[in-house]
C-alpha cells in the first residue's frame, strides 16, 4: 500500500525539484496538503493527479507515447 500523505522532502524526491518549488506548488494550490501537527503533508492523490496532467501537457505540446500508470 502507498502511502496517502508525504512529507515535502519525499514530494520533492519524486518531482526531482527542490523543497522551496514543492511550497510554491502548494501555496499556488497547485497540488493538495495538510497540516498534521507541525509539519505539512502532501496529499499523494493529488501528486499523482498534477504529474499526469504534466505528462499529458508535455504529450500533446510535443507528441509521443501514451502515460501508462503502475496502478
Amino acid at each position: 500500500m502507498k502511502k496517502q500523505l508525504l512529507s515535502i522532502p519525499e514530494t520533492a524526491d519524486l518531482l526531482s525539484c527542490s523543497t522551496r518549488t514543492v511550497r510554491r506548488l502548494i501555496e499556488e494550490r497547485t497540488i493538495e496538503a495538510c497540516k498534521l501537527r507541525s509539519s505539512t503533508r502532501v496529499v499523494y492523490a493529488s501528486l499523482r493527479a498534477y504529474i499526469v496532467t504534466i505528462v499529458s501537457d508535455y504529450q500533446e505540446q510535443y507528441g509521443g507515447a501514451e502515460y501508462k500508470s503502475s496502478n
